[in-house]
């Protein structure tokens, strides 16, 4: 059986960390009935390769066929060469229509969840529109698969309702960490002591939805309610990134700059190395399917701090101190009650441990996704 893996969309964010999750997977269980062939983008090659996973038949993408009908007409000649029994796109939508049976990963929530909430962050009516039309747009390309998988209960309900899709052709394969997290030995986070400086991570790349501009203001409501605690946000945005430079001119105009420590672009190789080196994990996303972050921050022992959103309450559990999503004060008024409470600062570790042995490991997700493809090609 020919598999045909599509990930040429994935150039930021969590879908990277997935696509090459599935790959390394893939390699290491070489079912002897499938030949994969890998279509990847750039971003997921470099991953791989600073993995040191090399796979025999891979064709790399130079652009995303998002806006491009050059990379779309290369994706379906190598299609008809291969001539692949399934063509399963790790995350859609594809933008094309595939001549083979398609199973399609989706877990864009704007598509399938979005909220007033979530367009709200966007800031303008244009970019609510602009938004809009892209989601409606998306959706009409995801409808051109044959079966999908996603990864939380409310994405699978949100495409039956929104894209009238059989609810037997969706399955459901919750997120969990990469294999590097569950190899890597991480001691739990310490409980801080006063006087000792606080690192607060939120590993995302640059999204409205993700909240990331609302840090300055909580960083200076920190700075009323508890001045004399030295906080730092660790941030993984890249230098290039447009947002960066509005989200420093906020810090310094409210003079919270020190507040902000950005690391940059991270390979996957190195995100457990920077979870052991922080404290406690912050999320004030406004909309998620099912984040990694909130598995990865409890398989390292980290306690969270997240948005009050059903999202995040469906996937965390008790394994979070919830706060207004929309409200950075209480944003910080969460924070500082965690940095002065021991016990609630153990309890949430606890909790996080508990939660994320729940979640499917990389080999049972891998295996749950082969179970489907083969499926799509039945």
């Amino acid at each position: 059986m020919d598999v045909l893996v599509n990930a040429t969309t994935l150039v930021k964010g969590g879908g990277i960390q997935v696509a090459t999750s599935f790959v390394v997977e893939a390699e290491k269980a070489a079912a002897s009935d499938i030949r994969w062939h890998y279509l990847l983008s750039k971003e997921v090659a470099a991953e791989l390769s600073i993995l040191g996973v090399s796979p025999s038949r891979v064709h790399v993408l130079d652009g995303s066929p998002a806006r491009n009908k050059i990379y779309r007409q290369q994706i379906l000649e190598l299609e008809q060469r291969i001539s692949p029994d399934v063509v399963f796109s790790v995350f859609g939508p594809a933008f094309l229509k595939f001549r083979s049976p398609h199973l399609m990963g989706l877990g864009n929530g704007w598509i399938t969840h979005s909220t007033w909430l979530a367009f709200k962050s966007l800031g303008s009516i244009a970019k609510m529109l602009k938004q809009f039309a892209g989601s409606i747009y998306k959706g009409y390309w995801a409808c051109q698969a044959d079966r999908w998988v996603v990864e939380a209960a409310n994405s699978r309900l949100g495409m039956i309702r929104r894209l009238r899709v059989s609810p037997d052709a969706v399955a459901v394969v919750p997120n969990s960490c990469a294999a590097l997290f569950g190899e890597a030995e991480v001691p739990d986070a310490e409980f801080p002591e006063l006087g000792k400086p606080v690192q607060l991570l939120y590993l995302s790349a640059w999204y409205a939805h993700k909240n990331i501009q609302s840090i300055p203001y909580v960083a200076a409501a920190l700075k009323d309610i508890d001045p004399a605690r030295e906080i730092s946000f660790v941030l993984t945005i890249p230098d290039d990134e447009p947002g960066l430079e509005q989200l420093n001119a906020d810090a310094e105009r409210l003079g919270v700059t020190r507040y902000i420590n950005n690391r940059g672009r991270l390979s996957l190789a190195d995100a457990v190395k920077l979870y052991a080196s922080v404290d406690a994990c912050f999320m004030p996303s406004l909309l998620e399917t099912f984040s990694a972050n909130y598995p990865e921050a409890m398989s390292t022992g980290r306690p969270l701090i997240a948005s009050d959103l059903d999202f995040a309450r469906a996937i965390c559990g008790d394994a979070a101190k919830y706060f207004a999503a929309t409200s950075p004060v209480a944003a910080a008024e969460s924070i500082v009650e965690l940095l002065r409470s021991p016990d609630e600062w153990r309890r949430l570790i606890l909790a996080g441990r508990r939660e994320v042995a729940k979640l499917p490991t990389p080999a049972e997700k891998y295996a749950c996704y082969e179970q489907l493809i083969r499926k799509t090609v039945a």
